[in-house]
């Protein structure tokens, strides 16, 4: 979290409160104080507006100097600390403009300049009948009788308007609240309008008579103080509204800013916001609308396209694919629903069939280019650098379930020109991601745990949004998206930067290859082979010489294509062959991501494979993932950037190659064993432990595991002191073992997977895995586990997949808080108890996800 606006708040809170007891006008402190608190409006503008760490950074070492020196002043004795602190504002001031204009592509952009157009914002228009969220609806009203300040945030055109709306006019509101006030907040609204448009609502005529700030304050205090009443604030942009209306926030500045909702009046706030709120101090509810069920996305179809009726049959299985393919969002179906009725040549089973075969026929890129307007302010407000991201993830195809790594990795070696000047982007591209989720543009499909915090593990975009982004990426010749032959023919494709193949057989059209190579050859910096996988060899166009970023691997190639190694500016490649990988390799002297993937997983009888020699003098590699060759004998070199290094045998982890990587981070082992193995083949993980002090996540998966009785003991992996994520497939140890792991100092991640340990019962001893955030127990005999006082204490998100045995979880439930839970093909009637036993204790609510593949249903609380 950026924490700059924060301390600015902070600091004026501290001098609102010292302005308070002073009302001395010619005293020079305070003057000094007046000066300072001018000067914080702008760092505030800033602060809300920034995603650049390095601002943040600034703002806080600057502000915590500047607020020393303003606790050090005196309103009794004047001294020169004053004219030190307006030397010193001021000279922070110009350095804050200074890193405006050099990190404006990291600041959100400001509707301060803007007319505010009428808009139909989607949500107000989705519907006027609520349909599928009975739930949220119930949980929502709810949190406003219970919380004095409740945020429903979800994407637009999802519905948070109409659901606010059915709260607002609900009989138990109505009779509750004595007075109930909507203000469509709206981009260029800030929390010091409110009260003015609070008073407009209630007492229009006294907003004539008050013109001043401070009357409408106190007009507000005065007539609301004794009365109960609801305020609506929709469509909110401006995420730290929230934190300004808190209770707790409120009190510590003793209202000096927000003169309504007295605390313990009874009085409640709920906003709605395409972005998640911001909080600091205090507590507030924030409930997310979801996106609607296959179920509730065609009863609200049904409802558009028929007016109540039902659905003839002859329709109905074309309609219901139809309703799907608008993955839940009411925008769509509505707009999709409103295409296919207006027209009746659009109402037959034939065109419904074309319809529902095809996700990109017209009629949806129609209902995307309508909804569209409704989508664009989010992309709009978005901070340059944030826009570039969302058009990078929409390259990948719609649908497609992107991982994190992948992506940030693409983002890494491309090297935005606009993100050249950041020499942190590594470091960054994590918090890019994460506001770009914030502020529901980009769906998370799976989550994680990374330092105490949730974390994307694998995200995507609504097909709505995917449209979006590939429009705004084409028109600003950032990328082109290429799935057939017209669309790389025309104007269109001149000077585009990056080109992302969905389709492959394109490659081999000549006209298609030729207009790549006449229109994009001075401009193309990445082509992307974003299609289904394509086992046939296809020519690409390796004539580009300007490539950074060449992305194959779903594209065969049945030998190294030594094309390649003319691309000398490569900083990014995956491929797909079984062939060798020739020493010219080391041409390609920039390359920092290199992976390579087989067709088919052939064994081979000729003994480990290795990478050539000279891979050791490309000093650049960050990634290496050469899945069936290792990493050969270094002879003294050494690697010193490689921070990953998936998919090597237990051949290739030898103490030699490993300490030859001195700061390698995450390692993947794949290892075989022999039927007559001795046990030499697991002294590999020795080899890791005392050779890999830096690593962060380690793999260790047996490939072969049918059967696998270990003859030598579990590795000790207590000196991996760093080491935060591990996962173990196949080992067979027995949960004895789990000793030699559940010491490990910042472990906070622990995958066991395909009988990793074996057993009937696994028992967890007394403050074991005390800092454990996420737990995955995959394929396993396991049939009791009993975890002990002060054991996974931290816990918060707990997969059983695929255990049929497991019959009980004996825990504490009063220690362990935990966020999500997962079970999958699990004993019904385990499931049943255990489920049981969560959510009988109200002291949290976790999300409860259960799976069977026996019945295909998912049940979800």
């Amino acid at each position: 979290m950026f924490t700059s606006f924060f301390i600015v708040d902070d600091l004026k809170i501290w001098i609102e409160k010292r302005l308070a007891k002073n009302l001395n006008p010619d005293d020079g402190s305070r003057q000094v104080l007046e000066l300072v608190s001018k000067h914080l409006d702008y760092y505030e503008h800033i602060a809300k507006r920034s995603i650049s760490r390095d601002i943040d950074r600034a703002m806080y070492r600057e502000l915590n100097e500047i607020k020393e020196m303003v606790e050090s002043l005196d309103f009794e004795h004047s001294n020169d600390v004053g004219e030190n602190v307006k030397q010193k504002v001021e000279s922070f001031t110009r350095l804050l403009k200074t890193m405006e204009q050099r990190y404006g592509e990291g600041l959100y952009n400001s509707f301060c300049d803007v007319e505010e157009e009428e808009e139909d914002d989607g949500d107000a228009a989705a519907t006027s009948k609520v349909i599928g969220v009975s739930e949220v609806y119930q949980k929502l009203k709810q949190n406003v009788f219970c919380n004095e300040v409740t945020s429903l945030v979800g994407m637009p055109g999802i519905g948070k308007t109409t659901l606010a709306n059915k709260i607002f006019h609900d009989p138990a509101i109505v009779e509750y609240f004595d007075h109930r006030v909507w203000i469509r907040v709206g981009r260029k609204c800030g929390v010091k309008d409110i009260p003015r448009r609070i008073l407009a609502e209630i007492d229009p005529d006294s907003l004539q008579t008050l013109p001043a700030e401070e009357a409408i304050h106190e007009y507000l205090k005065t007539s609301l103080k004794s009365k109960k009443y609801l305020i609506v604030l929709d469509d909110v942009w401006d995420k730290y509204m929230a934190h300004f209306l808190d209770p707790y926030h409120r009190f510590f500045r003793h209202d000096l800013e927000h003169p309504f909702l007295h605390r313990g009046s009874g009085s409640r706030i709920l906003l709605t916001s395409r972005m998640r709120q911001e909080k600091h101090i205090g507590r507030f509810n924030v409930t997310m609308m979801p996106l609607l069920t296959e179920k509730e996305s065609w009863n609200l179809f049904c409802e558009k396209v028929f007016c109540g009726r039902p659905c003839p049959h002859r329709l109905e299985k074309a309609g219901k694919k139809i309703s799907k393919n608008c993955e839940g969002l009411p925008l769509t179906i509505l707009a999709v629903a409103r295409l296919l009725s207006q027209d009746q040549e659009k109402s037959t089973p034939e065109y419904w069939d074309e319809v529902a075969e095809n996700e990109h026929h017209l009629l949806f890129k129609e209902a995307f280019e309508e909804i569209s307007k409704v989508l664009l302010p989010s992309y709009t407000f978005l901070p340059r650098i944030l826009q570039i991201c969302f058009h990078f993830i929409g390259l990948f195809r719609q649908k497609y379930k992107i991982p994190r790594s992948k992506l940030i990795n693409l983002w890494l070696a491309d090297g935005f020109d606009e993100l050249k000047m950041n020499p942190h982007l590594d470091s960054y591209a994590n918090d890019y991601l994460m506001e770009l989720v914030d502020n529901n543009l980009v769906l998370v499909y799976q989550e994680g745990i990374s330092h105490c915090e949730l974390i994307v593990k694998s995200c995507g975009l609504h097909s709505s949004l995917w449209h979006l982004s590939n429009k705004k990426a084409r028109e600003t010749k950032f990328a082109l998206v290429l799935r057939t032959r017209d669309d790389a023919l025309g104007d269109v494709i001149k000077g585009q930067r990056r080109l992302s193949f969905h389709n492959h057989v394109l490659f081999s059209i000549k006209d298609v290859y030729q207009s790549v190579e006449d229109n994009c050859a001075s401009t193309i910096r990445s082509i992307l082979c974003f299609g289904p996988y394509h086992q046939y060899q296809v020519p690409i166009c390796f004539g580009l010489k300007l490539l950074t970023e060449l992305d194959a691997l779903l594209i065969r190639f049945y030998d190294f294509p030594l094309e390649v190694v003319q691309l000398v500016r490569l900083r990014y490649l995956t491929l797909t062959l079984n062939g060798v990988i020739p020493s010219s390799i080391s041409q390609l002297s920039n390359l920092q991501f290199f992976i390579v993937d087989q067709h088919q997983s052939i064994k081979s009888h000729k003994g480990p494979s290795y990478l050539p020699g000279e891979i050791w003098g490309m000093k650049e590699l960050k990634h290496l993932q050469a899945t069936g060759s290792d990493l050969p004998d270094p002879c003294g070199a050494s690697l010193e950037s490689l921070s990953t290094l998936l998919n090597v045998s237990a051949h290739g982890c030898t103490e030699a190659v490993l300490n030859a990587i001195p700061n390698l981070r995450k390692l993947r082992i794949l290892i075989e064993l022999a039927p007559d193995d001795d046990g030499k083949t697991l002294s590999c993980l020795d080899h890791v432990v005392h050779c890999c002090n830096q690593l962060d996540i380690l793999k260790c998966i047996i490939i072969n595991p049918v059967g696998v009785r270990p003859i030598v003991p579990l590795t000790n992996f207590l000196p991996l002191s760093y080491l935060k994520k591990l996962t173990l497939s196949g080992l067979g140890y027995p949960w004895k073992e789990m000793s030699k792991i559940s010491s490990l100092p910042c472990l906070e991640g622990l995958k066991l997977k395909n009988n990793a340990f074996q057993g009937p019962e696994w028992n967890v001893e007394e403050k074991e895995f005390k800092d454990l955030r996420f737990l995955v127990i995959e394929d396993s005999d396991l049939v009791r586990l009993k975890v002990g006082d002060g054991a996974f204490q931290w816990l918060r998100l707990l997969y059983i997949r695929h255990c049929y045995k497991l019959e009980k979880i004996q825990l504490n439930l009063k220690c362990i808080f935990f966020q999500r839970i997962e079970l999958v093909d699990c004993k019904p009637s385990f499931v049943e108890k255990f489920k049981m036993d969560i959510l009988k204790d109200d002291h949290f609510d976790p999300v409860f996800d259960v799976h069977s593949s026996w019945d295909d249903t998912k049940l979800r609380t």
